[in-house]
């Protein structure tokens, strides 16, 4: 893990007291939508003209997935990409194959916040990471 993102996660953890992506989000005025996708993409972020001339992200969100634990790391994944690859429109998915650079580091983010989330609502470390699957839809190993 970057330095430099492990220091803005703890950041925001700090400062916004959660580490809860949905709240982060909303404390951050970036808007989030359900929409029916079907079966892909996960989530995806786009970013939309402002009155003012500049972009404002929104995050669009798998009707799928509200009511699962994957809509956490969907969710924390996409805040990845608003947070670190600025102007940047794109989806999230459960294929891991053939992952860019961006996505990798989007999945580091979400990762990162969502292990800091557990901790926050359990008071304790996840015991393993499969755990961390069943908590909040971690990518399966085996999608590797």
């Amino acid at each position: 893990m970057r330095e430099d993102l492990e220091t803005v996660i703890e950041y925001m953890g700090h400062r916004y007291k959660t580490f809860d992506p949905f709240i982060i989000a909303e404390k951050l005025n970036i808007q989030v939508d359900w929409r029916p996708f079907g079966a892909h993409p996960a989530g995806q972020t786009r970013h939309y003209p402002t009155i003012g001339g500049g972009k404002a992200p929104m995050i669009l969100l798998n009707e799928r997935i509200r009511n699962t634990p994957e809509r956490y790391f969907a969710m924390a994944h996409e805040l990845g990409h608003v947070l670190e690859h600025e102007g940047l429109d794109g989806y999230y998915d459960f294929d891991r194959r053939n992952r860019s650079k961006v996505e990798v580091e989007a999945d580091s983010f979400a990762a990162h916040l969502l292990t800091n989330f557990f901790v926050e609502e359990y008071d304790r470390a996840a015991d393993n990471y499969q755990e961390l699957v069943w908590t909040y839809g971690f990518p399966k190993l085996s999608d590797y």
